[in-house]
Order: structure tokens, then sequence, then C-alpha cells
């Protein structure tokens, strides 16, 4: 009998499901990529649909769904009557789930609930949020144990957790008590700047390194206190926790930081300075935490996960700022990719499977589009096309003639971040490369960088780090003598947020980079993800057909299948 497992994300931030079939990651997607509306919080109907059909099996030969958030923290009272329940006697179900936790007088742990119908029956169980983080890294990171940090805005309620795990139990030393939450701090920030809280955070660790970061370490500093493996915030400057209010922060922030800026003419260098120390004040914290872990384990390993490490920035900096020799973050540490750790944790906790995954360095989980249906897409819009044989080096060749290329290739990459198979790419040798992507094709600000792709066996040769960097998750410093030869691709500080490329996992990308380096002298390309501002990654034919017409991309490349604009 198969063993079909879904795990799935409902927690109010990119819904999103993942299907394992006897113990293999089938498929997996983001809500948004099929809608087509962004950060889409509805349930992942479409996703569950699409994962199915992927993996060539039906919804009811699912057996278990494992959903990364634990009601169970919220049964110690009811919000449904008796009245409410005889009115819509669908609710009688929660009641009385309800009411029977709260007989129990005592903590409820966890609940399990079963659907059945005439075609088969489903086990749903529901799995704590931060442990649904820490699957997703620590079993895909192919430690046997391992230390780990868990941060983001908020869970059911906790905002993180510190601990050690190993492929038998979780083993936690210390929650993070909501409303202290790491994630809602940086969020504070974002909004106080003018950007989306809880969306935009990778703009304002852009913006920081054009600041001080000890102008006003200290202020800032004073509103986050490390207390061994916990934290705690001055919460009166913060106002995320109220939920009935209009902004993050309170009056008391606005009499500390100033008036919040309106628009991006309304940035100075003083918000430069001060994000700058924001972001600096979020590495200390980290590392001071990780630093007194270590101290109570002495492991060599350690895992995190959790939106708050969506931040780039300090993810390169951990090895050197903490004890630990070891570190894996993964592909989708943010609530993404809670629908493949929930899954993850009902096979290796739950069901006991003895998982061993080799060290994940892609997340290629979506399905792949043949030629025969790229051309049809073509043909019904009418779209003149070419075939090429020798894609990747005709791909190079536009690239170096500084043409913008949209590439789609194989399967879609799980997530936020284009890892070279729904990318647009450019040369990183020109000088004016960043300014025309931003403005013409992105349509976003321009102070934000872009990532350079890089040959697995050349990186050294750039980049100031042995460290590899597979899902585009850790900046690096460029070395110096490269610096100014890439400007496409080096940001405002000399850094770079590195993808590190490697020919197993995928070799067409791998060669398409190898051929830009034989003609300008350089094992690096410009990669960002194929969407314009406010749209999701690309997903299909159609919706790289539509993205590359509302931009001012040069080519779109899908498979083998070529489209110039005139």
């Amino acid at each position: 009998m198969v063993m079909a497992i879904l795990g799935i994300n409902t927690s109010g931030f990119h819904s999103s499901a993942c299907l394992i079939v006897d113990g293999e990651i089938k498929c997996a997607i983001t809500e948004e990529r099929i809608s087509r509306v962004k950060r889409d919080k509805n349930f992942p109907l479409k996703s569950i649909d699409y994962c199915c059909r992927t993996a060539g099996i039906s919804e009811d030969e699912i057996t278990d769904i494992y959903i990364g958030w634990n009601p169970a923290c919220y049964m110690y009272k009811s919000d449904n009557t008796l009245n409410e329940a005889l009115k819509d006697r669908g609710k009688i179900a929660y009641l009385s789930m309800n009411e029977l936790s709260i007989a129990k007088q005592e903590q409820i742990t966890s609940i399990r609930q079963s659907i059945e119908s005439k075609s088969g029956s489903w086990d749903i169980h529901f799995v704590n949020h931060h442990e649904a983080h820490l699957s997703n890294s620590f079993v895909s990171s192919n430690f046997t144990e391992a230390d780990f940090i868990i941060a983001d805005g908020f869970g059911e309620n906790t905002t993180g957790m510190c601990g050690s795990v190993s492929a038998n139990s979780i083993n936690v030393l210390s929650e993070f008590k909501f409303p202290h939450s790491l994630g809602s701090f940086y969020a504070t920030f974002t909004e106080f700047l003018g950007f989306k809280p809880n969306g935009d955070e990778w703009k304002v660790m852009a913006l920081a390194s054009l600041g001080d970061p000890e102008k006003y370490y200290s202020k800032i500093k004073s509103l986050v206190k490390v207390s061994d493996i916990g934290i705690e915030l001055d919460l009166s400057y913060f106002e995320y926790y109220l939920f009935f209010t209009e902004h993050y922060y309170s009056a008391k922030f606005v009499e500390q930081f100033g008036q919040p800026v309106c628009g991006l003419d309304g940035l100075t260098q003083y918000h430069y300075d001060l994000v700058a120390a924001l972001q600096k004040v979020s590495e200390d914290v980290i590392a001071e935490l990780l630093t007194n872990l270590h101290a109570k384990t002495g492991s060599n390993n350690l895992v995190v996960s959790g939106g708050f490490f969506m931040n780039s920035v300090m993810n390169g900096k951990l090895v050197n700022m903490t004890p630990y020799s070891s570190i894996y973050i993964g592909g989708s540490p943010d609530d993404s990719g809670i629908s493949i750790g929930a899954a993850l944790y009902g096979l290796v906790y739950d069901k006991k499977h003895n998982l061993r995954m080799d060290l994940s360095k892609q997340n290629y989980f979506g399905r792949e589009y043949n030629t025969d249906e790229i051309i049809r897409e073509l043909d019904k819009r009418k779209i003149s096309y070419n075939i090429v044989k020798d894609v990747e080096l005709y791909a190079a060749r536009k690239i170096s003639e500084r043409n913008v290329v949209g590439w789609f290739q194989g399967k879609s990459e799980f997530g936020q971040r284009a890892l070279g198979n729904r990318s647009i790419l450019a040369d990183p040798t020109c000088d004016k490369i960043k300014d025309i992507v931003n403005a013409s094709i992105k349509y976003r600000e321009g102070f934000r960088p872009f990532a350079p792709s890089v040959l697995e066996e050349s990186q050294s040769k750039y980049f100031d780090n042995d460290q590899d960097s597979y899902f585009m998750e850790k900046v690096f410093m460029f070395k110096e003598g490269v610096r100014d030869k890439l400007p496409g691709v080096v940001h405002f500080d000399g850094t770079g947020r590195l993808q590190t490329v490697s020919k197993e996992q995928n070799p067409r990308y791998h060669r398409l980079i190898q051929e830009c380096g034989k003609i300008y002298g350089f094992d690096i390309v410009l990669n960002t993800s194929f969407n314009i501002n406010g749209m999701p990654l690309v997903e299909s034919p159609a919706d790289a057909i539509n993205c590359f017409f509302q931009s001012g991309m040069d080519y779109l490349i899908m498979e083998n299948v070529v489209v110039k604009k005139c």
C-alpha cells in the first residue's frame, strides 16, 4: 500500500502544500504560484490538486494529512455556544471538541481527526508550527543530531524556540513566548520605514548596507534583552500584539525614533543608519543566543528556520559569529516551507519512518512542462517562436550581448527564490544592467540588489568565503579584485547573495553559466526571480508569456523554444 502524506500550511502567510509518497517529496508548491495572487492566504486547495496531479495519485490515495498549526493550544475555552451550533449544526464538531477539551481539566497537547467517505478516509494531524519549521530544516540537513534555533513573527503562542534535535526526538530547551518576537521586532521597523511588515523585510535588509550601524546601536539594542537562551522585548515600544491597533509601533517608538516614513522620498541617511543598527542588533542577539545554547550542548551542528532566517545577510555571518562549524538553513525557512516541514514531521516523528535524506541542495519540487505544452500555448496566442538546438549556448550569447533573458526550464522551484528554473538572467559585467532590470523589468526600488549565480567549482575565485549557498540563502563579501568588474551583482557594501550552482543538481543552468564564462570571463550570471513587482513567481508557460510581455525582457527561452520581442 502506498504511504501518501500531505503537508499543509495555513498559517496566514504563503499557503502551500507538499506531497510525500513512500518517503520521497514528490511535489510541493505555494498557492500563490497557481492562483496568481501574491502571498495568497487561502486554504491551499489548488496546491493540493496540483500536487496530486503532478505525483500521479488521486486525493483518495492520501492516507495522512499534517497541518503545520496546532489548535490544541487554544482548546482551554470555547468560542462556540450550543445556540450557534444548533443554527449551524456543522459547528457541533467544534463545540464538542472544545467542551470536551475543557472538561479534561489539563493542558491539551494534540488533537487528531479523521474524515471518512465512501472512497476512503484521511487521518488529520496538527503539528506545532515551530516543530514543522524545525523538521523542514533538520530532516533535509543530513545531520544525525544538531542544535536548533527557530524564530519568526509568531506561532501558536510562541515566537520561536531553541534546543537540540535528532532523528528520534526534539528536545526544546527554551521557547520565546508571545509577544516577545524577533520577527515582529524587525517587522516594526519595516513598517516604520514605509514598507509592508511581514513581507518587505528584505528591502530593509538591503538598505542597511547604506548606513553606519554604530550610530543608533545602543538605542535599538535597549529594545531587546537576551536572557540565557531566551529573549524579551521592551513592549512599551510596540503594538503589533494589540490586534485592534493600526500600527506595529507605539507612540513611545515614534517619540524615540521620529515620524514614520511616507514613501521612498522620505528616506534619509538617518533612516539608513537606523536600519544598519537594526541589522547589527538582530545579528548580535542571534549570536548571543547561539553562543549560550552551544555552551549547554557542545554540538558542532546547527539548523535554523523560521521567517527571521530569510535574512540572508545574517545567515552569511552565522559560522563566523557562533561556535558552530556546520550550519544548515535550507531553501524555505519562511512559512511557505511549513507544508514541507509538517509532512516531514509526520513521516519521521509520527510515523517513525527511518528517513535518511542526502544533504538537500535543491528544491525543484514543481512540475515540468514539455515542449509540446509550451508550443500549444504559443500557438493559441499566435506568437512566433524558434526552436534552438543548443539552448544553453544560445542563451549565453544573448546574455553576453546585454539582452535580458527569461529562463524557463524543468521543474519549478519551491518558495520565494528563483534558482535557475524560473529566472530572469542578465550579464553581471554590464555597469547599467542593475538599473535596467530594476526599472524596466522588475519595476521595483533601485536600491535592491540582484543575486549572482556562480558555478560550484568557481565560487572561491569570487568570494571571501568557502561556504556553499545552494538556495541563495547567504550573503558573502566579494573579493576586492572582482568587485568593480561585476557591477550588476555587487551590492553597495561589496557583498552578493550567492547562489551556488551544482552541475549534478541543475546541469542545464550550470552549462549556461559555463558558456557565459567562456564569453565574458566570469562564471557568473545575474539571476532574479521570473516575475515583476507584485506578481508571484511564474509557474506555467502561460504565466511566463504573460510576464514576458508585461516587462522589458528581450528574450523568453522555455525549454528549447525561443520567443523574441520585435
